[in-house]
């Protein structure tokens, strides 16, 4: 498949640029296209130096949700006629689904935006101005033809089956299921997004994201029992570990390591936000390049190190961002 060969070989980052439209009265500007991409992307900083000049928020939400459309509209095409764009207050959907489905999936991520509004009051906002835009394929191999354009030409991964992508107009991606198996996903991806404004270390990101999914959709029976989690914390984190865990490395981590990280993290929110006013400090100055550690010291009383102490049992667990040689993450790796 030729999406395989951009997966392996990488792409250019030159452009190409598609005839601009008009929708509903808005021009359209014309799209600036990355090249040797598997399907149509828009190059969204090239995008900027069209935008209106007008510092009102109205006008610029026109603006980029009318190209937003029209970059959606592209896909479609490119993708094939079983794909649709319909859209709600402040979302739209690509996806292979019927109009009664694509409302059932609008109605929901609609819901989830005010209930995450409410869980993280005071940290979580709206995104983008812009309609946020959510993509379905129909299978996992359409899913990675489109992801694969987002990741290093090199280097093994950990598999997923939707995420959200916060490259230049961000949006989110999802493989077609049942939507009771799609809800946990989209609320996870959901938090990820109103909190994108926050430069979050990983784990802070990641955390806040399973324990909001986890308020929103209750999961299931887990894997592992609270005992068998616990000897495999122990088992794994060390003082070189820990450091992958601090600067989002760890989740890069096929296998275990990402179950860990995703389970650690979700322990330290737990932890820090019961007492959310502290909290929402902590969380709104909290920055990726030490591990949120400066922050939690000033909002919280204590460095972040002292959260492993509380679930690990005491150790080597003090951040050391000058070791951390290979950079930091963000979070958003689901």
């Amino acid at each position: 498949m030729e999406w395989l060969k951009r997966w392996f070989s990488g792409g250019s980052s030159s452009i190409k640029r598609r005839k601009s439209v008009k929708r509903r009265g808005i021009d359209v500007p014309p799209l600036v296209m990355r090249k040797n991409t598997t399907l149509p992307i828009v190059d969204w900083d090239a995008m900027d130096a069209h935008a209106p000049t007008s510092a009102k928020p109205q006008v610029l939400d026109e603006f980029w949700t009318a190209a937003a459309r029209a970059w959606l509209d592209a896909l479609r095409l490119a993708l094939g006629r079983q794909y649709s764009i319909r859209e709600s207050n402040h979302f739209l959907l690509l996806s292979p689904s019927d109009e009664p489905g694509a409302k059932v999936v609008l109605d929901f991520v609609e819901l989830a935006r005010k209930r995450i509004l409410r869980v993280l009051d005071g940290v979580a906002r709206d995104s983008e101005i812009g309609k946020v835009c959510l993509l379905i394929f129909t299978d996992l191999d359409r899913y990675y033809q489109y992801v694969s354009n987002y990741y290093p030409p090199e280097g093994e991964f950990s598999l997923s089956g939707g995420m959200f992508l916060q490259h230049g107009y961000g949006h989110f991606v999802f493989v077609a299921s049942k939507m009771r198996a799609m809800e946990p996903t989209i609320a996870h991806e959901l938090t990820h997004c109103m909190v994108q404004h926050l430069p979050l270390p990983a784990w802070l990101n990641e955390g806040m994201a399973v324990n909001t999914e986890h308020r929103l959709c209750p999961p299931g029976r887990p894997l592992y029992t609270p005992d068998e989690l616990q000897e495999k914390h122990a088992a794994f984190w060390s003082e070189t570990t820990i450091q992958e865990f601090w600067s989002g490395k760890s989740w890069l981590r096929p296998g275990e390591a990402n179950t860990l990280s995703y389970d650690l993290a979700k322990h330290f929110v737990s932890l820090t936000a019961s007492d959310f006013d502290r909290f929402r400090k902590f969380a709104n100055a909290a920055d990726v390049t030490d591990g949120g550690d400066a922050a939690a010291r000033k909002h919280l009383g204590y460095p972040i190190a002292h959260l492993a102490d509380a679930v690990l049992g005491e150790g080597p667990w003090q951040p050391k961002p000058q070791t951390w040689k290979e950079g930091v993450e963000r979070g958003q790796f689901r």
